[in-house]
């Protein structure tokens, strides 16, 4: 029985050891042409030119799949380096973010340390202004029993 090879959509017969090293270097290399050492046992020249016209068409498909290939692989690369635009930009951002982050918490820390300073200041004052109040309020009393006290004798 002799073995079949199929390459894509073609069976061929292969009756000898010299053929099969033939055919497996034509798929390897991607050459499917016949050498003139081939056996004289080639099919009709019918079948031959149906065989190269399939060798022919799954070259133009394997040429048709490169370009589809290569345009995908340059649309990916553009899309890559579109992304790494948009991340440089993403992380720059996110850098001025976190800048203007620590100058407003440097600020507040700040406020905290002048309201922690003027809170109590506060309180002093208040309990001082409070002493003043109470002091005019008694020396207004005071000025206000003696004026009475003046007119009445």
């Amino acid at each position: 029985m002799e073995p079949l090879y199929q390459a894509g959509s073609i069976l061929m017969t292969v009756n000898t050891l010299q053929g099969k090293k033939m055919i497996e270097s034509g798929l390897q290399s991607g050459d499917f042409s016949l050498s003139q050492s081939w056996p004289s046992c080639l099919p009709p020249p019918a079948d031959l030119e149906i065989l190269q016209q399939k060798v022919a068409g799954v070259q133009r498909e394997l040429e048709d799949f490169k370009k589809e290939a290569l345009k995908s692989i340059h649309y990916l690369e553009d899309a890559f380096c579109e992304m790494n635009g948009a991340l440089v930009q993403q992380e720059e951002q996110a850098a001025r973010v976190r800048q203007r982050l620590r100058e407003e918490e440097d600020r507040g820390i700040v406020r905290n340390k002048v309201l922690t300073f003027l809170l109590p200041r506060e309180k002093q004052l208040r309990e001082h202004c409070k002493r003043l109040e109470d002091l005019l309020l008694d020396r207004g009393r005071d000025a206000l029993r003696a004026t009475k006290k003046s007119q009445a004798d």
